[in-house]
């Protein structure tokens, strides 16, 4: 976080960090992203994080339309197979930042050409110069540049030049207006070539960049940003809805740096007790998911009998990463790509009332609203019976794939006491998306489903059984 607050005060042009008040609420972060919220400047700054991510091949012009849009929910599937929310675009930023601090990108003018673009101010050498255009390259990707002011005939020249090393069976795009021409072609070998050439002055003032395929992204990123004249520093607005989501991006992984230290304990007067709950296997390595209150307290822990050691706990969410050392099972949940649709059927899986019920327990049902308890945008409540035991368990669509994990049921006599009535099957999950961006968070890169295809339910069962295991708190 000091880290990213120093780069943010660079952005700025600060001596000191920024003075930041946020209050310690991040569900709107999990929000469907709107544009309509951002300024000219945020969509900007954005639509340059994603022609760096490879997503978005348009101008910088901050106006976002369907192909912005189309880019950001590209990001999110491949990043988070999730739709696109509001944290996304602190992610981005933050991948923007590492390239700022690495490279020192900022937009440049040129004056003597006319022509402003992002140029890579601390990664950057001069090559020897060309007959017709002065060179440099980019010290951190294989992307060059060469500039000049050229009569007409040179200008065609180059052009020409660029048409002819096309070698796909895509057309090469070449644009031919009285005042802008613009080729871009790909050779055989992958390596992309891009020239611009502006009429300005009564010259052509030119840019020619090059790149190998691996690094087309930051090619387009930078013919994304050339303008005529001086352009807009590429920086969101300062105290914009960018700003603030970012902000408190950093406020919730601090807080979740603090809780993943912590320490929980059962003081030494006390008595041991046992308590139980459930968990699923994450990755190939042993990583286990499971609840927070499922781990709370608890001095030595067990999965499915091998002793298990808490990683990472997240009190806000109610999620503990566990990992067993030497783990041998062969099941690993996936995760769906997108979240759970209302009404959709859910299966859920775990280890209730240890001690009364053996082995593990299957039941079934719906998701009946998409918001958990008081609206809380981060759960979801669900129909499937759960008893004590269930909780950190997986909640798993028709497709065995996982959108959710346990975490309580309503307290059926306290909602009586208050209202008179007893509640039925009014139980709830954490959403998918959030557990995914947990393990995300701690190191653990959820694996996604890519089968739709819809199981049994016994075959349902044999999934969850695969991966799904029984935790002992002592």
């Amino acid at each position: 976080m000091r880290r990213f607050l120093l780069v943010l005060a660079l952005f700025w042009g600060m001596a000191a960090t920024p003075t930041v008040i946020i209050a310690q609420d991040y569900q709107n972060l999990f929000r469907d992203f709107r544009s309509s919220d951002l300024s000219r400047a945020d969509r900007r700054f954005l639509q340059a994080a994603l022609a760096f991510e490879g997503h978005y091949n348009g101008l910088l012009d901050g106006d976002w339309g369907p192909i912005s849009q189309r880019a950001l929910e590209q990001y999110a599937r491949q990043e988070f197979g999730a739709a696109a929310e509001d944290w996304h675009m602190a992610a981005l930023a933050f991948s923007f930042f590492d390239i700022y601090e690495r490279d020192g990108w900022a937009v440049r003018q040129f004056e003597a050409l006319g022509l402003s673009m992002l140029y890579p101010f601390d990664a950057v050498r001069n090559e020897p110069p060309s007959e017709n255009l002065v060179n440099w390259r980019h010290t951190n990707s294989s992307v060059g540049f060469s500039m000049g002011i050229l009569d007409l005939t040179t200008a065609q020249m180059v052009h020409d030049y660029t048409e002819s090393t096309h070698g796909t069976s895509a057309e090469p795009y070449i644009l031919r207006r009285d005042d802008i021409a613009i080729t871009s072609a790909e050779r055989p070998d992958g390596k992309v070539l891009y020239t611009r050439s502006n009429y300005l002055n009564g010259a052509w003032s030119t840019i020619m960049l090059s790149a190998n395929r691996r690094d087309v992204s930051v090619l387009n990123a930078i013919a994304a940003s050339i303008s005529v004249g001086y352009a807009q520093p590429v920086v969101f607005s300062k105290g914009g809805k960018l700003e603030k989501v970012v902000l408190q991006t950093v406020a919730l992984l601090a807080d979740e740096g603090a809780n993943s230290q912590e320490t929980l304990r059962v003081p030494q007067d006390s008595e041991p007790q046992k308590s139980s709950g459930t968990g699923f296997v994450v990755s190939a390595t042993g990583h286990i998911l499971t609840n927070a209150h499922v781990v709370k307290g608890c001095q030595t822990l067990t999965f499915e009998g091998q002793t298990a050691k808490q990683i990472a706990v997240s009190l806000d969410f109610d999620l503990a990463l566990l990992h067993v050392h030497g783990w041998t099972g062969v099941g690993i949940a996936e995760f769906s790509p997108a979240p759970a649709r209302l009404n959709s059927d859910v299966t859920v899986a775990g280890y209730p009332l240890a001690g009364i019920l053996a082995g593990l327990n299957i039941t079934r049902g719906a998701v009946s609203s998409q918001m958990g308890l008081g609206g809380d945008v981060s759960g979801m409540q669900i129909t499937a019976p759960v008893q004590p035991g269930n909780s950190g368990g997986p909640v798993l669509a028709m497709d065995g794939e996982v959108v959710g994990v346990v975490v309580s049921k309503l307290d059926a006599q306290a909602v009586a006491d208050a209202m008179g009535d007893i509640p039925q099957n009014v139980n709830f999950a954490i959403r998918g998306e959030i557990a995914k961006l947990f393990l995300f968070q701690h190191g653990v890169e959820p694996i996604l489903g890519t089968s739709d295809e819809r199981l049994s339910p016994v075959e349902l069962a044999d999934v969850a059984d695969d991966f799904t295991g029984f935790i002992e708190c002592n």
